[in-house]
């Protein structure tokens, strides 16, 4: 059974898209993250959170008229927040669909962010909504056709208090690979991931180092 720091009630390991990037990204914020367990946000994670719920409810409390002009035009589909699980022999991935289709056959992720920042979503190491689609046909055996990222342009800097709003622009909807050939390969590189941080927990938990 592989030893990964975040478990459910029960006992058993498992991930999130969030945890994987992060470990690939940055493993001290990892290791406080997830190992020393501190909690963690800033206005940034806690204005995308206020986006999530205001697409899901249609409740742009809070929100300027011209920002409720930019977020009536992102694509809501028939389902918000559907679960998913991706099973692996001795661990989980366990994520969130932001908006899909009754029938499953597109899937949607809504995220936040400044200039430039829509372009880390064309990379390959974006890989969410691959655990969303492998877990999606585990489960019911259909894949989606369609994958997509609205990404969601966002004013101000938490750092000079200028406070965050919603840019007066149409989203940007970016296409993410969901082929066959993609998602057999971010399956299987997810198992050498989990062992990567099973070793990295193991040794930081052993020797007790920041």
């Amino acid at each position: 059974m592989i030893d990964l720091p975040i478990k459910d009630k029960r006992g058993n390991s498992y991930l999130s898209y969030s945890a994987i990037s992060l470990f690939l990204s940055d493993k001290q914020a990892f290791y406080r993250s997830y190992i020393l367990k501190e909690p963690f946000t800033n206005k940034y994670i806690e204005f995308g959170s206020k986006v999530g719920k205001a697409l899901e409810t249609l409740d742009f409390t809070g929100f300027e008229s011209s920002e409720i002009e930019t977020l009536k035009k992102v694509t809501r589909l028939d389902i918000f927040e559907r679960r998913t699980i991706l099973r692996y022999e001795d661990f989980y991935v366990i994520g969130f669909v932001d908006t899909c289709k009754n029938d499953l056959s597109e899937i949607i992720d809504y995220k936040t962010g400044g200039k430039d920042k829509e372009f880390q979503y064309q990379n390959s190491d974006y890989t969410q909504l691959h655990y969303y689609a492998l877990s999606i046909r585990q489960e019911t055996g259909i894949t989606p056709k369609y994958a997509s990222v609205e990404f969601i342009r966002r004013f101000g800097n938490m750092y000079k208090n200028i406070p965050l709003s919603v840019a007066n622009e149409p989203p940007i909807v970016i296409e993410v690979d969901i082929s066959e050939i993609r998602l057999k390969k971010v399956y299987w590189e997810t198992i050498k991931i989990a062992k990567d941080i099973e070793k990295y927990y193991l040794y930081m938990k052993n020797n007790g180092r920041r």
